[in-house]
């Protein structure tokens, strides 16, 4: 179905009804209707609008799916989008855009598939409840909480992703191409998360005026307050995640910088001990008499001082962690 209906009655029963027969009109004031549609169709959008006695909804808008959460305000009812989000393990972060209807004992939410947090709220929310006792500014205020949780998830897994990078900078055998690849995915992942975020500024902070009628003349003023603290939260939570990221380019460029001065301090080391032996070469290789070029095995004799000298040379190098 590309539709879901719930209807949340404090006085009688929660459950899953039909669109069709539910008049919106007749709703109580401790009845409350939520309709899920799950697919931006026109004409499933138009039969919604026509089921909650709504005109001049801005279906076309609502089939766009902008990109940036914006909030619109109408005689009978106000209309916003918001940008949600879905992660998998070890996958980059997806957005989900989300438009709301909101009038008087209704919600109307639309998007593409599944909602995670829909669906968790729903399986959380079985028999009976208290939620009819909401209106439908308040019903709003909590799915709008979990939009936000959505973005503290991603946060999490950011952060354990995180952690990954740390251990796998830290081994000594890596493949630094691939690391430098993932960790620029995972920078790119984090801005992707404050892009979608900060622009819902705009709605939070307009369900918070004192010219916003639905909101200021319903009972949870209070709750869009707390809504805005927990939106400031979530967006120093992503600021936090940013400079984290940041951290792994800084641990791989002290790394990088680790490996390379380890390199040269054994090459130099080679530097050394080659220029050392070959000094000596180069004196025995002066034209001049001496005991040594009568014995008749001098050259072997010759080789192994200089390969003692080596070993010595390069016994004490690992001694003073020279290599």
């Amino acid at each position: 179905m590309q539709i879901k209906a719930y209807m949340y009655d404090a006085a009688g029963a929660d459950q899953e009804v039909q669109l069709e027969a539910v008049d919106v009109s007749k709703l109580k004031e401790r009845q409350l209707l939520w309709i899920n549609v799950l697919e931006r169709d026109e004409d499933t959008l138009r039969n919604v609008a026509q089921s909650v006695n709504l005109e001049g909804v801005p279906i076309r808008t609502i089939m766009k799916t902008e990109d940036r959460p914006r909030i619109e305000n109408y005689d009978k009812f106000f209309r916003f989008s918001i940008c949600s989000v879905k992660i998998e393990p070890d996958e980059s972060p997806e957005n989900v855009m989300i438009d709301y209807v909101v009038g008087q004992n209704f919600i109307v939410t639309v998007h593409d598939g599944e909602i995670d947090y829909f669906e968790e709220f729903r399986k959380r929310e079985k028999g009976e409840t208290e939620l009819g006792k909401l209106d439908a500014e308040s019903f709003l205020a909590t799915l709008l909480d979990l939009h936000l949780v959505s973005y503290f998830r991603v946060m999490e897994e950011i952060e354990r992703r995180v952690d990954e990078f740390d251990e796998r900078i830290l081994k000594t055998d890596i493949d630094m191409d691939q690391l430098l690849e993932d960790m620029v995915k995972l920078k790119r992942d984090v801005s992707d998360l404050r892009r979608w975020l900060v622009p819902h500024r705009d709605v939070f902070y307009s369900l918070t005026r004192a010219d916003f009628l639905q909101v200021a003349d319903s009972d949870s003023v209070e709750e869009y307050k707390r809504l805005a603290e927990h939106f400031e939260n979530a967006v120093e939570g992503i600021e936090r995640a940013r400079e984290t990221a940041l951290g792994v380019f800084e641990l791989y460029a002290t790394k990088s910088a680790q490996s390379t001065n380890a390199f040269v301090q054994r090459l130099t080391f080679i530097t050394v001990l080659t220029g050392s032996l070959s000094v000596i070469a180069g004196i025995l290789g002066m034209n001049f008499s001496a005991g040594i070029f009568e014995i008749e095995s001098g050259f072997w004799v010759t080789v192994a001082i200089l390969a003692t000298i080596a070993i010595l040379f390069t016994a004490l190098g690992r001694f003073k962690r020279w290599i």
